[in-house]
């Protein structure tokens, strides 16, 4: 283990804090700064929202005052507070304030939930399940018409399994009738129905929902409900010792929300918004579209900011449709229900149209971001950033490649020399490692969120979870647990127990940066949070137990004992 280094007291900061005692001052702890050497205090002073000291016990309890308050670590871990940037919030917020979420494992436990909704709502009502993606199945399928017609015989049941662009919808029979389903119904344009060898439809529509909205009800939250259910989530981030967010698809509307919970001051964390962009892929109609936006990046103030804009490229891993580099194979056709030898997934902006698209944002000074997960996708959004750069230098902009989950040494070089930066997500590898590793094989999943590759090329990378469903920080849809995160980095163990791609294991200390000074460097903040440093803002987490020295395989159980967001608690284990 490194060995203890003790922060002496600048000079400048022992002036600075002569002039007025500390707010808050942190004791006897084992403070792991994240500054660029990986320095270690014991001991930390805030004042006015910011750190004023750093370094040892005796030196920083000088500068408490009479109403200065002192936290006793108990020699746990103390830490910058973490960055979760790459949430879902406010959607996680509605869902749960409409059908409180639960993860739910096979065939059978989706018919049992769908059971005790019929019971709640009486026969006849309309039953939506939970989104649960097929790689949690046991038995790696979606449920089919017969599966939902056993469990709700007298409701209309829909199963909704939904990813980037295209929505895939499993209808029970009641269903099937109520929206006059037939073998004569044409699909919307853009969609598909399902029919079987004799013509009749399965109940299967894909990208068709325009079928179902009319008798489905709305799933409609009262703004005041949703408003506390989402302070409640971003209260349950505090828990598990994060500080920041980044919301990862909002809108204007999305963004006032946030102002508005900092407004009434129930805003307990900082929060990057970024903005979906819907355009035709034109240069005209591009820039119509990022002008109507009433702000760009880096409008706002320290705790609500406009980040980049998002384009969606490809789907997901998880569903068949990342755009790679070499066709799926065999293997793979089982569970994404494909039988093309020569399918590679689905582009779904044409790489002119993704060239207009960042080039016209980087010109109209907005960072620019994408959702694109496989390795093809990832040469195409590459292609576009080089483009952009003909125009003007594109390094500055730290465009972010959000999820490119199968890097190789030549991309990860690219994505270097541009100074792209990655967003990616150790919570998909384990929970759904098992799964992938049958359909894509060991060569594609030994490289799957490859974090040795990346840090070897000497990109940037944040942890993070794409949490989108559900309020706990482990069985929610994707677990927002950092300390899972950081422990599925560092052991390349999925849930299931199996290590995949060794050679892609990174340290504790690399862990650590990329929840906290590497996640602030996506979104331009490195000067200002992300490491305990003196004039930086004060956010930090006091741990359960020792990061560094615990079993890594315990790593998970982690959790605040308190964490701090501008000098003041905002939660505190009992």
């Amino acid at each position: 283990m490194k060995r203890l280094l003790l922060l002496p007291l600048s000079l400048a900061a022992a002036i600075v804090a002569a002039e007025a005692p500390a707010d808050l001052i942190v004791v006897n702890g084992r403070v792991l700064t994240v500054d660029a050497n990986f320095s270690r205090a014991s001991a930390v002073a805030i004042r006015d929202g910011k750190f004023v000291a750093v370094g040892r016990d005796a030196d920083i309890r000088k500068l408490a005052g009479p109403q200065t308050r002192t936290i006793d670590a108990q020699q746990h871990t103390v830490i910058p507070g973490l960055i979760e940037s790459h949430v879902h919030a406010t959607g996680a917020a509605r869902g749960e304030a409409n059908v409180p979420f639960r993860q739910l494992h096979s065939i059978g436990e989706i018919q049992q939930w769908v059971r005790d909704r019929a019971k709640v709502l009486g026969p006849g009502a309309w039953i939506q399940l939970p989104r649960v993606d097929v790689t949690r199945i046991r038995e790696r399928r979606i449920p089919n018409r017969a599966d939902l017609d056993a469990a709700a015989p007298d409701n209309p049941a829909v199963f909704t399994w939904q990813y980037a662009n295209k929505t895939v919808q499993a209808l029970n029979t009641r269903a099937m009738t109520a929206a006059a389903i037939t073998r004569e119904t044409q699909p919307p344009p853009g969609g598909k129905i399902q029919h079987d060898a004799k013509g009749e439809p399965t109940g299967v529509l894909e990208n068709a929902n325009a079928l179902l909205v009319k008798f489905m009800p709305a799933r409609s939250v009262p703004e005041e409900k949703y408003e506390a259910s989402l302070v409640t989530l971003l209260k349950r981030y505090n828990e598990i010792g994060i500080t920041s967010i980044t919301e990862r698809n909002s809108n204007p509307g999305g963004y006032r929300t946030y102002q508005k919970l900092k407004a009434e001051g129930r805003l307990p964390l900082r929060v990057t918004v970024t903005i979906g962009l819907s355009t035709d892929g034109t240069v005209e109609g591009t820039e119509k579209a990022i002008r109507a936006i009433p702000f760009k990046t880096g409008d706002g103030d320290d705790w609500v900011r406009v980040g980049p804009l998002k384009v969606g490229v490809d789907g997901g891993a998880l569903y068949g449709t990342a755009y790679m580099r070499e066709p799926y194979g065999p293997k793979a056709f089982s569970l994404y229900g494909i039988s093309d030898p020569a399918y590679r997934g689905d582009l779904r902006i044409s790489p002119d149209k993704l060239k207009n698209i960042i080039r016209t944002g980087h010109k109209l000074g907005w960072q620019m971001s994408s959702h694109v997960t496989g390795d093809a996708g990832v040469d195409a959004v590459l292609d576009a950033v080089e483009a952009s750069n003909a125009d003007s230098p594109v390094a500055p902009r730290r465009y972010n490649l959000i999820h490119a989950y199968f890097p190789n040494p030549e991309t990860a070089q690219r994505v270097a020399r541009l100074g792209v930066v990655v967003d990616t997500q150790p919570a998909w590898f384990y929970k759904d490692g098992d799964a992938l590793l049958n359909a894509l094989g060991r060569t594609r999943m030994e490289k799957f969120i490859g974090l040795q590759t990346w840090r070897k090329a000497g990109v940037k990378v944040a942890l993070n979870a794409d949490h989108m469903q559900g309020f706990d920080p482990n069985t929610s849809l994707n677990p927002y647990n950092p300390f899972l995160a950081m422990q599925t980095a560092v052991t390349r163990r999925t849930e299931g127990g199996q290590v995949i791609g060794p050679q892609q294991k990174i340290s504790r200390a690399e862990a650590l940066r990329m929840v906290t000074i590497d996640a602030a460097y996506m979104s331009f903040d490195e000067n200002r949070k992300g490491s305990i440093e003196v004039g930086k803002f004060g956010d930090l987490a006091i741990l359960t137990g020792d990061f560094l020295a615990m079993p890594e395989a315990k790593l998970n159980e982690l959790r605040a004992q308190v964490t701090v967001v501008d000098g003041k608690v905002v939660y505190e284990r009992n």
